[in-house]
């Protein structure tokens, strides 16, 4: 079952690594891979959100931080370390790497678990916006596969890490609304 497994992953990475290959998606996967390229637009996001989304705004930009810097350690310096798996670009002789291939662990991809706990967090704080942040993420972890740096079972883990983190941190985000905001707006006014 495992080999079987393994050899789907390897096929996969194959089909997209190799079958997909051409100047321009080089060119779209290592700019959609770069976090950088989107820090204008994600802080303006954010900007709008912190002035023009209320307090579910407010929330959504704390809870994605909290998310960020909790499944970005969780995948680089808990997870990678237990695992080992080296890249594929480190592995396979014949998987292109146009974008570098990086000396860190492959298992779980750090880019998916970003994204993927983005991705639920913006879901369920606002549900129309569902397909983009789905599409995005998606995108994203295509990208880190189509660039050689990750198996999709990579992609997958890491997903399914930020998936969870994120679901703690909306928790947490719960209870903090019904803790300390929730609770203010119950008092009632002193009719002195």
């Amino acid at each position: 079952m495992l080999e079987t497994l393994a050899r789907w992953d390897v096929a996969l990475l194959h089909a997209v690594n190799s079958g997909w290959a051409s100047p321009t998606a080089d060119w779209f996967f290592s700019f959609v891979t770069h976090q950088k390229n989107f820090l204008i637009p994600v802080l303006l996001l954010a900007g709008w959100l912190l002035v023009k989304g209320g307090l579910k705004g407010r929330l959504l930009v704390a809870a994605l931080l909290i998310n960020v810097a909790v499944t970005d350690q969780m995948a680089s310096h808990v997870v990678k370390p237990l695992i080992h798996r080296p890249r594929p670009c480190q592995a396979l002789l014949d998987v292109r790497s146009p974008d570098g291939c990086g000396p860190a662990s492959s298992f779980p991809s750090s880019h998916a678990a970003n994204s993927g706990g983005a991705m639920t967090l913006v879901s369920l704080a606002y549900p129309a916006w569902t397909p983009v942040a789905v599409a995005f993420a998606l995108v994203v972890g295509l990208s880190r596969v189509y660039l050689g740096v990750h198996y999709p079972s990579d992609v997958l883990g890491g997903f399914l890490l930020g998936i969870l983190c994120a679901l703690a941190v909306w928790r947490l985000k719960g209870w903090a609304e019904a803790k300390w905001f929730l609770k203010s707006k119950a008092k009632p006014k002193n009719k002195a």
